[in-house]
């Protein structure tokens, strides 16, 4: 029986990892207090052709229990945004937590979608293009009944962005190698859209109006090193 090579080098990355904890423990990467950041106010309640709804007239629908948001992450932002040009609607959720390891990993949604009684339609690692360089991201398609939620995302651990539990894990194990816990967040847009194309395009375009109206000098809280690209 053969293996996918990219399974083989994980386990034997995981094997490495184990042995080098009886020597070695990370130490987490602790964020100084006067250096903590709001995510709430890094991100602009209006930006391009985008206005964030009113709270009582848009919700973002978080495929986890509360009691799972409140144990992993420290901080939540969860938005709708309208768009004046198509009068469509994007989702947006940050999850933010401090310490990224085996224990309080952040969660992907290709796992909490179907867990709240979604169907994955598709999943596909790609690329989106933005001002700023090529951010790789994942493309997932949920349905439940009528609603089919399109879905686009990516993790930033540490510098590092990654997609998927493969490269997450890939990423907190070398973190890990170095000595370090470092710190994550998730990423997300959707949108309801029959049209998984129309909604992608939709949600790019969303992604590079918004990271270009973030402020620089934080910018890097959402897109690691590749801020520093630009």
């Amino acid at each position: 029986m053969s293996f996918p090579r990219r399974h083989v080098l994980l386990a034997a990355l995981m094997i490495g990892s184990a042995s080098a904890a009886m020597v070695l423990k990370p130490t987490p990467v602790k964020i100084d207090p006067s250096q903590r950041v709001d995510y709430e106010t890094i991100i602009p309640m209006a930006f391009g052709t985008w206005t964030a709804l009113p709270s009582n007239l848009g919700a973002v629908v978080n495929p986890q229990a509360q009691e799972v948001l409140d144990r992993l992450y420290s901080q939540i932002v969860s938005r709708v945004y309208l768009d004046s040009v198509t009068g469509k609607t994007i989702m947006l959720s940050l999850a933010y937590g401090e310490e990224q390891n085996k224990q309080s990993q952040v969660h992907l949604p290709e796992v909490c979608y179907p867990a709240q009684g979604f169907q994955m339609r598709r999943a596909s690692d790609e690329q989106l293009k933005t001002d700023l360089g090529v951010l790789p991201i994942k493309r997932l398609e949920a349905s439940l009944g009528s609603r089919n939620e399109p879905i686009t995302y990516w993790i930033r651990i540490g510098d590092h962005l990654v997609r998927g539990g493969y490269e997450q894990k890939i990423t907190t194990i070398r973190e890990g190698f170095a000595g370090r816990v470092a710190d994550g967040i998730l990423f997300r847009v959707s949108s309801i859209d029959q049209d998984a194309r129309q909604a992608y395009a939709l949600q790019d375009r969303f992604v590079t109006q918004l990271l270009s109206a973030v402020d620089p000098k934080v910018r890097h809280l959402l897109i690691g090193a590749l801020a520093g690209t630009s």
